[in-house]
């Protein structure tokens, strides 16, 4: 004989019970949507609140500072819950701005930050070669009195050497000609851009930043990356400080 489940459990003429039949012949509980307890509302609470009172014992009533407790803690909750699907949608919305944001710069030259950098070779009409160069900034530290940078090849060779002003301007930019130091024209690929910059009589490390171009957006969970030519390592558009054209 099957045993329904009504009786044994209150909850079920509410519509409040869920449903924990997995085919035919399990048992089932009456009367339920199926996803009562998985979608408990203000309404659902307030109904077990009213059955609740409805079924106290009359010598041993319900504290009313408990059941104001009760509900203060559950519509603290729904304002949450409400708060995390605003702060949702304005997540989306950033996101997608962004993406935007991030869209109109593919094609662009910028300074973005990073301490690698790629440089071109082109043959001119006279069959000479000519080198696209390298142009970085780098970040002045506080109570810097003098900064230098360094261009290193993938040998791990120095093949430039300059210092930048340390007044002025907090992020002086810097440039190099792809002249080699016996002066040959540097061969295309990638270089590392170190600054070094001494505080206090003690050598400290400097951001540097490296100009690069944006050839196309990516999309990720933690928003746009721009992926930059010449095998660059990707950028995220809080890295880019400087649109150059």
């Amino acid at each position: 004989m099957t045993t329904s489940t009504t009786a044994t459990n209150p909850y079920a003429s509410l519509g409040l019970a869920v449903s924990s039949a997995t085919g035919s012949g399990a048992n089932s509980t009456s009367g339920t949507s199926g996803n009562g307890a998985e979608s408990l509302d203000m309404n659902s609470f307030m109904k077990l609140l009213t059955t609740q009172l409805q079924n106290q014992d009359p010598t041993n009533p319900t504290d009313n500072s408990q059941m104001i407790a009760q509900l203060a803690q559950f519509s603290s909750l729904q304002g949450i819950s409400q708060l995390n699907t605003t702060v949702n949608g304005f997540q989306s919305t950033l996101q997608s701005s962004q993406i935007m944001q991030a869209a109109a710069l593919v094609g662009k030259a910028a300074i973005v930050k990073g301490d690698t950098a790629h440089m071109y070779n082109s043959t001119a009409a006279d069959g000479t070669t000519k080198a696209s160069g390298i142009l970085g900034a780098v970040d002045i530290p506080t109570g810097a009195t003098s900064v230098s940078v360094s261009i290193t090849n993938a040998s791990g060779q120095v093949v430039d050497t300059q210092s930048v002003p340390v007044s002025g301007s907090a992020r002086p930019t810097f440039s190099w000609d792809g002249t080699m130091p016996d002066g040959s024209v540097a061969p295309a690929g990638a270089y590392t851009v170190t600054a070094n910059a001494s505080v206090n009589g003690q050598g400290q490390a400097a951001q540097t930043y490296v100009g690069a171009v944006i050839s196309s957006v990516g999309v990720t969970s933690s928003g746009p990356q721009l992926n930059l030519d010449g095998g660059l390592p990707p950028a995220k558009l809080s890295d880019v400080v400087e649109i150059i054209s």
